[in-house]
C-alpha cells in the first residue's frame, strides 16, 4: 500500500475514532444521567454527543461514496491529475525523506502530515516562507506562486516542531536564498 492510500485510511480512521469517542460519551450520559445540572440533562447530553458522533461518522461515509471529496484527493488535485500526482507522491515518499516534526521533506515535495491533516507543496511552487508569532505560538507561513497561503502552528494538535529549523530547511529545499534557484523557478 502506497503513502497516499495509507494517508487516506489514516484520516478516515481518525474520524471513526472521534465518532467512537463521542458515542462513548453519549452512552455515559445515557447510563449515568450525567451531567446532572438540570432536569433531563442526561438525555440532552446523550442527544448532543450522539449527534457529534453521527457528524464525525458521516465524513468517511461521504468520502467512500464520493472519493473526489476526500481531503487527500482534494489536495492532490491542486497539482494535476490525482492519479499522476498520487504516483509521484508515493514514489517520493519511498525515497529519501527527512522528517522534522509533522513535516516530511522529500526530493521535490514538502509534505505536512500531522496525522489527521495532509498538505503538500512542491518546492518549485514555493514563493516565500517566513515565521510569525501568534499569541506566543510560532507559526510557519508558506506562500506559493499561485497565491495560496499555508500556515502551520507549532501546537500539540498540529505537531511540535522547531520553527527555525523548519524555516531553514524549507528555504534550502526550495532554493529561496540561492539567486540561481530563483532564476530557475522564474
Amino acid at each position: 500500500m502506497g503513502y497516499t492510500q495509507h494517508k487516506i485510511r489514516g484520516i478516515n480512521r481518525s474520524f471513526f475514532m472521534a465518532a467512537l469517542a463521542f458515542a462513548g460519551w453519549a452512552l455515559v450520559c445515557a447510563w449515568t444521567g450525567w451531567p446532572r445540572s438540570f432536569r433531563l440533562s442526561g438525555a440532552t447530553g446523550f442527544v448532543l454527543f450522539s449527534l457529534a458522533a453521527v457528524f464525525f461518522m458521516a465524513f468517511p461515509v461521504i468520502w467512500a461514496r464520493f472519493p473526489e471529496k476526500h481531503p487527500v484527493y482534494h489536495e492532490l488535485r491542486r497539482y494535476g491529475k490525482v492519479r499522476e500526482v498520487s504516483e509521484r507522491l508515493d514514489s517520493e515518499m519511498t525515497g529519501r525523506v527527512e522528517t522534522l516534526g509533522p513535516f516530511r521533506f522529500t526530493t521535490n515535495l514538502l509534505v505536512y502530515d500531522s496525522g489527521h491533516e495532509f498538505q503538500m507543496v512542491p518546492y518549485d511552487q514555493i514563493a516565500s516562507v517566513e515565521t510569525a508569532s501568534d499569541e506566543d505560538t510560532r507559526t510557519i507561513v508558506v506562500h506559493t506562486r499561485s497565491g495560496r497561503r499555508y500556515q502551520w502552528y507549532r501546537a500539540w494538535m498540529q505537531g511540535i516542531f522547531d520553527p527555525e529549523k523548519v524555516l531553514e530547511k524549507i528555504r534550502a529545499a526550495a532554493h529561496l536564498e540561492d539567486p540561481l534557484g530563483k532564476e530557475k523557478r522564474a
